[in-house]
């Protein structure tokens, strides 16, 4: 048994069933705000270390909302951010399917503490070097390059290490399989970071590697010794077995039940139930029913 599966065992009950469909809804709900209010209100909720040092608590948990592929505006850009919310809860919920709601839930989890660290050490090792004054421009600079872009990113790279055979179509024609396309990403993100080292943006350099740190420490410890078809498995009996049990608990629950109808006292806890006298056996009707329903010889 593994740290993960110790977390889970002790901490399971803390994942969040559907979690990338909540995450799209916020992509959405920034992407509208961004667009209402042509950016400005943006400001309000990036992670400003500054503003959450002095009250703004909120700021840790509201960068989410900014959508990593920026201005959505043109019938263009709708178009590919539609495709890209579609993508990425495809990619989001197959990995909740294999991982567990608890696996997925903590992946995410992990990458979002990982960027707020980084962006406060940077600001911390950053601003030291200036006034005060610097500092909350120092701050506001950092807060609006922070984005969740590279924590999304990688959730394509953990899929295609668990199937690197998936094939992709690109542009809805091309098909290429998962594992090439990874290859690109990692090429990609290699580059970043010599662009970025170059720069001496140490920030972006630590928020690449972090997400790449990120996947390959799920990819090792989160499998667990059956690996991906034994994990699958694993996860889908546990939804089945708790699906059983919600079954078996409503139905211990439910005393009263209308032969007609199918109403319980759960479905509408107003009715009155009642067995027929007139009816041969043990049947039960509801009040809508009890005086109309055909008596059964």
């Amino acid at each position: 048994m593994n740290f993960i599966d110790k977390l889970e065992r002790k901490f399971g009950h803390l994942g969040i069933p559907n979690l990338m469909l909540y995450i799209i809804v916020v992509n959405v709900i920034g992407a509208a705000l961004f667009r209402v209010s042509d950016g400005k209100f943006m400001q309000f909720l990036s992670l400003d270390v500054y503003q959450v040092l002095h009250g703004q608590i909120w700021r840790i948990f509201t960068f989410i909302i900014a959508v990593p592929i920026g201005d959505v505006s043109s019938f263009f850009d709708i178009l590919m951010f539609a495709i890209w919310l579609y993508v990425y809860y495809f990619i989001g919920k197959s990995l909740e399917n294999i991982w567990g709601t608890f696996r997925f839930t903590l992946f995410m989890f992990t990458g979002w503490l990982f960027i707020v660290v980084v962006t406060f050490v940077s600001y911390f090792s950053l601003g030291s070097l200036y006034g005060d004054y610097s500092q909350e421009l120092l701050s506001f600079v950092l807060g609006r390059r922070v984005s969740t872009e590279h924590l999304y990113s990688s959730l394509f790279l953990a899929l295609a290490l668990l199937f690197p055979d998936m094939q992709f179509y690109m542009y809805f024609l091309i098909p290429i399989k998962a594992k090439w396309l990874a290859a690109v990403y990692i090429a990609l993100d290699i580059y970043s970071i010599y662009q970025a080292l170059t720069a001496g943006d140490y920030m972006t350099v630590a928020l690449i590697v972090g997400a790449l740190l990120n996947v390959a420490f799920f990819y090792v410890f989160g499998r667990g010794k059956a690996g991906v078809r034994g994990m699958y498995r694993n996860t889908r009996r546990k939804r089945e077995f708790k699906s059983k049990v919600k079954r078996a608990e409503s139905n211990t629950r439910i005393m009263h039940r209308c032969a007609i109808c199918g109403r319980t006292e759960e479905d509408a806890p107003n009715l009155e139930f009642r067995y027929c006298s007139k009816c041969k056996g043990s049947y039960e009707y509801c009040s809508d029913h009890l005086f109309t329903h055909e008596h059964v010889q």
